[in-house]
């Protein structure tokens, strides 16, 4: 087996790059060896030796969460368990229910098994709440820490789940909007948090310029860091509310404006309005009844295209993911015009 030669100094920064680009072996232990960390790998790394090694495979593990807890939980506690679970980078995030939280150390142990490129499990403390939606968390398995790399279309994000909100689950929404951005647009991205629909765009459409701003100082400092991370020129980070930075500077400047807050974007509808040039786009997000998702969101554009003298065409309109069992959230792609009365109604939509 092929292993990767590594100071003990630099193994847990060199562990990481090495999980992001997916070149660690979980088929094979990691071992120690005087004052160097050998990781199996399943090609060179640069700046460091390789190595043979005869090693046994590492037993398989569990196919689930629930079989590897089928010996330690009773029946009654497994029909408790939730078995699903976010992953950013290479931290787990998890939700224990009361009836659970006395075992909740043997099923983050369970969760590492299991998911052999998971080094941190956390627990869920509590929903998003404050000013920056962000959650607190505990530590129950694993490394001591919040702090991971995520990597999604070819850009790589330094972040603190503690710290910012993020959300692995608008992957795709990021994937496809950075997919419509024309040659030489200019983007706005509001609720920009540590840069995700920022860098993605920036990745795949180099002569955009895109500005991003984020409220929450802590998310700015990653941004800021994963802009440089990437070697993106495009990218133009800015600290401040969206509002205030909007109205103030970037009135009728973006082709394009994607506002996904996690709450209340349709408070924040007059500053795409203001942001967007005459006829741009807005992607604007929101949660609304599983029932009828589309015609409660049209609702909001509508009303607030009415009260902000602005006219709307919704161009597409689908479903991003389920929030819960009576709600969704949904994206609307809406040009926007600034004349007064050409508000429409939605044009064809697009669901999925």
């Amino acid at each position: 087996m092929l292993f990767l030669k590594v100071p003990k100094k630099d193994g847990e920064r060199v562990r990481r790059e090495l999980v992001r680009d997916g070149i660690i072996s979980n088929e094979y232990p990691i071992v120690s060896e005087g004052g160097s960390i050998l990781f199996p790998v399943t090609r060179s790394f640069g700046g460091f030796d390789s190595v043979e090694r005869e090693c046994e495979r590492i037993s398989k593990p569990s196919k689930s969460l629930k079989e590897a807890l089928s010996g330690v939980l009773d029946e009654g506690e497994l029909e408790h368990l939730t078995t699903s679970f976010d992953i950013i980078g290479d931290i787990a995030i998890v939700e224990i229910p009361k009836e659970l939280e006395t075992r909740e150390g043997e099923i983050g142990k369970a969760l590492l098994d299991v998911h052999r490129n998971i080094r941190t499990v956390l627990k869920k403390m509590g929903p998003m709440e404050g000013e920056f939606r962000v959650r607190k968390v505990k530590v129950i398995a694993g490394e001591d820490r919040t702090t991971t790399l995520y990597k999604e279309s070819g850009a790589v994000m330094e972040l603190d789940v503690a710290k910012v909100y993020f959300s692995v689950r608008l992957s795709h929404e990021r994937t496809r909007i950075a997919s419509l951005v024309k040659p030489n647009e200019r983007v706005l991205a509001l609720f920009a948090g540590v840069g995700p629909y920022a860098l993605v765009i920036a990745k795949k459409m180099p002569s955009a310029k895109i500005v991003a701003i984020e409220l929450n100082p802590d998310a700015v400092a990653y941004m800021e860091k994963n802009v440089a991370r990437n070697r993106v020129r495009n990218v133009e980070t800015v600290l401040g509310d969206a509002r205030a930075v909007v109205m103030e500077k970037y009135r009728d400047f973006a082709d394009r404006v994607t506002m996904p807050l996690p709450k209340g974007a349709q408070d924040f509808l007059d500053v795409a309005f203001a942001g967007v040039k005459d006829g741009g786009i807005v992607h604007f997000y929101t949660f609304a009844g599983a029932e009828r998702p589309f015609e409660d969101a049209r609702m909001i554009v509508e009303r607030a295209a009415e009260k902000f003298g602005v006219g709307v065409k919704i161009e597409s309109e689908r479903i991003v993911r389920p929030y819960s069992p009576q709600t969704v959230q949904v994206v609307l792609d809406i040009i926007v015009r600034k004349k007064r009365g050409e508000t429409k109604k939605a044009g064809k939509s697009k669901t999925k």
